[in-house]
């Protein structure tokens, strides 16, 4: 059998066959949106990766069955005094001890390298021991050596269409003692980084007719993490999950509370969140903020008669034809998101080589000034550029791999190292891709749209139309229709400009040919005079000449409000165990 949990892979609940997707366990839980299912899983050639983080693996294709040693049930249901008052402060009596078959007796311990006494849980199923976990005094465990994993009291649900899963042992006796038999807990507890549930694999019969799993798992990080993976393997449409009013896990609710602590705890079952789906009251918070603060109107670059603002978490796409100007007006637009709101970038930008010609463009336009000539930017002035956009501004060079997913990840490391806003892909040929149909560009800009989203970054994507029709000479507008390659360039973009230059008349037009909200801007179309030497737009009059850094540089402010001193401290109980 096919152990994908072994390699912390969740397989959807019924699919054995075909291809699925999963969280990844390499990268999901580092991302904002922890629940994107990027891992794609070929279940007929057994082999797996990640869109996300490129991850991948495969099964052996041959799996040897594994023997297990079962221990023998010598049927031992003495208990000592010790032992038994021992339950007895955890809310659990003997009567309930010996329901639940618990034993006691010695044992070698790898922890300590001798004999000790233990308590013994011992694993059924279908009235078979299977299984055994010993537990000392001083808290050390161990499972019976090469014994199968299974669920604790995996027979209590037998034949049962509604069951709750506990993350230990003692927690099933909690249930137990308030009545409650149908109940099973997870054989190792919950892993904070990675939780195997290999052992579900060999129990998943049980689970097959359930109508309802209820999970009561530790209500702490890798409890929570434990609850999620066991809701995504069963189906969250099937799960629901407990919280006992404030307390770690059962047995801690059934102390402080006594039966009816547990009673009241399972009476309110929570059910999952539907992905994707919520109600207004779900987003009644968000409401409320955007009502109080207004909508967010992204920023503004404060190019004059340029009516859109950028915002976070969508896609800016500039077409125009070749050598109109495109990638030098978004080389503006990034100027200005400097100048106006402190925002950092980084360029995947080949057509823009090389790096230090880039950097020579943008500098003219910083300072006013010419790169060379008799207004050349002096030394002072070239310092100052470079001080202005050391750490603002990044340039990617892949070496060999220039495929979408892997930008991406470069820009991923960037934005989490530095917390860039934005990034320019400069020009869409420019990536490798191995088809250019429809649905692969599609498909390629679901992937952008969905990295620009998950990490709250805006992505300004240069494409390339086809070849314009000419009339007397002159060439037609072109849309994002007109992008080489599929049309979903204006189905899939937000934000959408084209950049056209007439070369006679001195006069570059910027088109806004698409705007996802009103509150961004409106469409329509601004003519600028283009100054050559300086690279400036300007609208009337004489080009602006003025130090940019100078007369716009906003300073970044600091909030300094500081935390507040937390003097709660963690108190370790040093109750020894009398067995």
């Amino acid at each position: 059998m096919d152990v994908y949990a072994n390699y912390g892979i969740t397989i959807p609940n019924g699919k054995y066959a075909g291809e699925v997707t999963t969280t990844c366990p390499q990268c999901s839980h580092t991302r904002k949106k922890k629940t994107d299912k990027c891992l794609s899983i070929n279940l007929d050639k057994r082999v797996w990766r990640c869109n996300h983080c490129d991850w991948r693996g495969n099964l052996k294709t041959e799996i040897e069955k594994k023997v297990y040693v079962r221990p023998i049930w010598r049927n031992k249901t003495e208990l000592s005094t010790n032992l038994v008052k021992w339950f007895e402060k955890r809310g659990i009596t003997q009567k309930t001890l010996l329901d639940a078959k618990i034993s006691e007796g010695l044992e070698f311990m790898p922890q300590s390298q001798k004999e000790c006494n233990t308590v013994q849980f011992n694993y059924f199923k279908d009235d078979i021991l299977i299984n055994v976990k010993y537990r000392t005094a001083d808290k050390h465990f161990k499972l019976h050596k090469d014994s199968e994993l299974i669920f604790y009291n995996l027979d209590g649900i037998k034949d049962q269409r509604e069951c709750y899963i506990v993350e230990g042992e003692i927690d099933v006796l909690s249930f137990m003692q308030a009545g409650i038999k149908n109940v099973v807990s997870v054989p190792n507890g919950a892993n904070l980084n990675t939780n195997n549930l290999g052992y579900l694999d060999n129990c998943i019969d049980y689970f097959a007719n359930m109508d309802l799993i209820h999970l009561a798992v530790d209500n702490d990080i890798a409890g929570r993490k434990l609850r999620e993976e066991l809701a995504e393997r069963f189906g969250k449409y099937r799960t629901d999950y407990i919280e006992f009013d404030g307390f770690k896990d059962a047995n801690d609710c059934l102390k402080e509370k006594g039966i009816n602590g547990i009673i009241e705890a399972i009476g309110k079952p929570i059910k999952f969140p539907l992905e994707g789906i919520f109600t207004i009251n779900d987003i009644s918070n968000e409401i409320d903020d955007m009502y109080a603060n207004g909508l967010d109107r992204g920023l503004d670059l404060k190019i004059d008669g340029f009516d859109l603002t950028i915002a976070k978490g969508y896609i800016t796409t500039v077409t125009g034809i070749p050598s109109h100007g495109k990638s030098d007006w978004l080389d503006n637009m990034c100027l200005h998101a400097r100048m106006n709101g402190n925002w950092s970038g980084a360029f995947y930008s080949p057509e823009n080589k090389p790096t230090q010609l880039h950097f020579s463009k943008m500098a003219r336009k910083l300072i006013g000034k010419y790169w060379d000539g008799s207004n050349r930017i002096n030394d002072v002035e070239l310092r100052l550029a470079k001080e202005y956009l050391d750490k603002k501004m990044w340039f990617l060079k892949p070496e060999k791999d220039f495929k979408l997913t892997s930008i991406l990840n470069m820009v991923r490391e960037l934005q989490q190292r530095y917390g860039i806003d934005y990034f320019v892909i400069d020009a869409w040929n420019k990536l490798e891709h191995k088809d250019n149909d429809t649905y692969t560009v599609g498909k390629n800009l679901d992937e952008l749209g969905m990295f620009c989203e998950d990490n709250h970054i805006h992505s300004f994507l240069v494409a390339h139309p086809t070849k314009m029709p000419k009339e007397n000479g002159i060439y037609e507008v072109p849309t994002l229709y007109n992008i080489a390659g599929s049309s979903n360039f204006y189905n899939k973009t937000d934000n959408g400009i084209c950049v056209y230059r007439d070369f006679n008349k001195g006069i570059t037009t910027i088109y806004r040919q698409k705007i996802k909200f009103d509150h961004w801007g409106t469409e329509g179309f601004s003519e600028y005079t283009y100054d050559i030497p300086s690279k400036r737009y300007y609208r009337d009059g004489i080009p602006d000449t003025t130090n940019w850094i100078n007369k716009l540089q906003v300073q970044p402010t600091i909030d300094f409000n500081p935390l507040p001193i937390n003097n709660n401290f963690l108190t370790i109980s040093n109750e020894e165990d009398p067995f």
